[in-house]
């Protein structure tokens, strides 16, 4: 593990005040290669806000404290999954101990079964703390995963290890799963995400057949009015836990909501398949759902957000 020295001259470098917020990214770092080299990652697809850091922003994208994956393994039962990953964390890793506890404190399925997650605990030299990880089984990747390297920092000159690529959803996948994020709860967090792909050209059409596809998947249905109504409201949201994740502080929240409501405007215009299921609540549409699967599949083979 980093020194304390080391680990706070980049806390300086970055803009956080918050030690433990910069420590914490460095032993997700550690994290990851470790499940990186047991194996574990080759049955998840990284995703969420720590994945959009390290693989997409680097050191200029937001401080993140979780990891976030979606399950590519049909059929394994969390039971399994938590024993494996408290196995390969048995053994300390580069001087970090890492650690799960397997009664019901240190892990939880929930009760439709569509997640697991569980709360590992770590230990080294000059400190510890506990990391949340959670892994989705509610649905398969829509589109072909993507295998990224993780941007380069200035800490990794000082690791012990090369980090290691990490299969990862695609990035319209994990944007779609950002919007479907605000409709379904009140974290700024999912807004600053958004806010910072405002400036780049994107695949529209897939993004928006993504949305609607997802949330018919989870049975729910899209309403663009309802999810710019949620925009509107955001500005009442808990702001707080966000400004100790950015350098110098998060932007006013009012421009930011701004600007997701006039780059994401296009989440308005439905097509004929997507307004059927909008309206199929009870998921009878299973033949428009399988083809907007082929559609959003044919479009990220045409275009893809870079």
């Amino acid at each position: 593990m980093l020194t304390q020295v080391q680990v706070r001259r980049f806390a300086h470098e970055s803009g956080i005040r918050d030690l433990q917020v910069v420590e914490k990214e460095i032993v997700l770092t550690y994290l990851l290669q470790l499940l990186a080299e047991k194996g574990f990652l080759k049955e998840v697809a990284f995703k969420g806000g720590t994945c959009i850091r390290k693989t997409w922003f680097g050191a200029k994208g937001r401080f993140s404290t979780d990891l976030d994956f979606t399950s590519v393994v049909a059929g394994k039962v969390a039971d399994d999954a938590v024993i494996q990953l408290a196995d390969l964390m048995s053994t300390p890793f580069h001087d970090i101990q890492f650690g799960l506890d397997l009664g019901d404190k240190g892990w939880y399925e929930t009760g439709d079964g569509v997640s697991w997650g569980s709360e590992p605990h770590y230990q080294h030299a000059w400190g510890e703390g506990t990391i949340k990880l959670q892994v989705s089984n509610r649905e398969a990747p829509t589109l072909p995963l993507d295998d990224r390297s993780q941007l380069e920092v200035s800490y990794f000159g000082l690791l012990p290890f090369r980090p290691s690529a990490i299969p990862c959803l695609r990035i319209e996948e994990i944007l779609a799963e950002k919007i479907r994020a605000i409709y379904q709860r009140a974290k700024p967090r999912d807004i600053w995400d958004l806010d910072q792909f405002a400036n780049r050209p994107m695949p529209e059409a897939l993004l928006r057949k993504l949305v609607v596809t997802k949330l018919w998947q989870v049975n729910d249905a899209f309403s663009p009015d309802k999810w710019f109504k949620k925009l509107e409201q955001a500005t009442k949201w808990d702001w707080d836990d966000l400004h100790q994740l950015v350098r110098g502080g998060a932007p006013e929240p009012k421009l930011m909501l701004e600007r997701c409501a006039k780059r994401f405007a296009f989440l308005k215009q439905l097509d004929g398949d997507e307004d059927v299921l909008t309206a199929d609540s009870h998921q009878r549409r299973a033949d428009i759902h399988k083809r907007s699967i082929e559609e959003c599949n044919r479009l990220a083979r045409e275009r893809r957000l870079t």
